[in-house]
């Protein structure tokens, strides 16, 4: 049995997976986001 620490890993935390990062994790998915970047949402694109 392989045992994770999350349900559902979201890689990349732009728009399309900060929603289904908040999707999962209301639905009650232990939920972990990775993004490359330190802040979310720099630079403005």
């Amino acid at each position: 049995m392989i045992h994770s620490e999350y349900d559902v890993i979201v890689v990349g935390a732009g728009p399309g997976g900060s929603i289904a990062a908040k999707v999962a994790a209301s639905n009650g998915f232990r939920t972990l986001v990775l993004e490359k970047r330190q802040e979310i949402g720099t630079p403005v694109r």
